[in-house]
């Protein structure tokens, strides 16, 4: 369990890659950017509030100032267009030890792409900060306290439950809110929602005895379902996605939303750590005792789902 703040990295431009490996990169912030999702996601942010479908997804109770917006205003869309007209990977900062594996894989190799993946996630997840830092958390942000919320429910005994506390930021994945021990605090709590919302679910990777490998990829998404291990045809579908030719005709406008498959390997959250499966050590802080789930998702059993359909299909024909 970590208690202190991340430390801080040396950071370079991205425009100290190769040529190769820089036009790789350039080309996969490019597609990922034009897609409609990157736009609703980041617009989201500049607007300072959720959308009513988004929401919903992982914030776990009801706020009519987001239920009541359906899409991004027209002026953090048109920021963001903005943003995505002028932007150049090369005046962009990363830390100088990731930018080194990407640079030593060797192009067309599948370290090559798992190294691409993990500098486009971080990425991603930079731009989600920035934007919030910028715009001071929204220009349509909504203060918490005059949020009209549904009344907290009344026990058996007549006890009404406390409401529960202000969060920190309205994007958020449940997971992902150690903000005290984050480089860029509250923002990358947005940044970790962003990734939510551009690959399913937070980017992860196997990172080895050693800490700094990138031997598979993880999703963690949101609604309580468990980390899943991306297969080789998901990461290929992925690489393919990122360095297509803007002219060549691809459904990607809501770009790769990633979902776990079938038989997919999948990790309890509580384990991460000791199977060195993260991103950064200091994203989660793991509770000592393993948390008790009161809820297990029948995707997460894989031929569950089936056999609950199953069983209702012979209990209707027995009626």
């Amino acid at each position: 369990m970590l208690d202190s703040p991340a430390p801080n990295p040396t950071q370079i431009t991205l425009m100290n890659l190769s040529p190769e490996h820089y036009s790789a990169l350039e080309r996969a912030m490019s597609n990922i950017l034009s897609t409609g999702l990157a736009s609703e996601t980041f617009a989201q942010i500049v607007d300072g509030l959720p959308t009513r479908n988004v929401y919903q997804d992982y914030y776990g109770s009801y706020r009519d100032d987001y239920h009541g917006n359906l899409e991004p205003s027209q002026l953090p869309m048109g920021v963001v267009e903005a943003y995505r007209k002028g932007f150049s990977v090369g005046i962009l900062q990363i830390d100088a030890k990731v930018a080194q594996s990407y640079q030593y894989a060797l192009k067309g190799s599948r370290e090559f792409v798992l190294r691409l993946m993990e500098i486009v996630a971080i990425l991603c997840h930079n731009i989600a900060v920035n934007l919030y830092i910028k715009y001071e958390g929204g220009v349509h942000k909504p203060d918490p306290a005059n949020a009209r919320r549904k009344p907290p429910p009344e026990l058996r005994s007549g006890l009404i439950l406390p409401p529960a506390p202000p969060l920190p930021a309205p994007f958020f994945h449940p997971y992902y809110q150690d903000w005290e021990q984050y480089p860029d605090g509250v923002a990358d709590i947005v940044g970790y929602w962003a990734e939510y919302r551009l690959f399913g679910g937070v980017v992860l990777l196997d990172r080895g005895e050693s800490g700094i490998e990138c031997k598979d990829v993880f999703i963690h998404p949101v609604g309580n379902y468990q980390i899943f291990q991306l297969s080789e045809a998901q990461v290929q579908q992925y690489a393919n996605f990122m360095l297509s030719d803007p002219s060549q005709d691809q459904d990607t406008s809501q770009g790769l939303h990633f979902k776990a498959e079938k038989y997919a390997r999948r990790v309890d959250p509580y384990d991460t750590m000791s199977l060195h499966i993260y991103r950064n050590r200091y994203e989660r802080k793991i509770p000592k005792i393993r948390p008790v789930q009161c809820v297990v998702r029948g995707e997460d059993i894989p031929g569950y789902a089936e056999a609950m359909q199953d069983l209702v299909r012979r209990s209707g024909n027995q009626q």
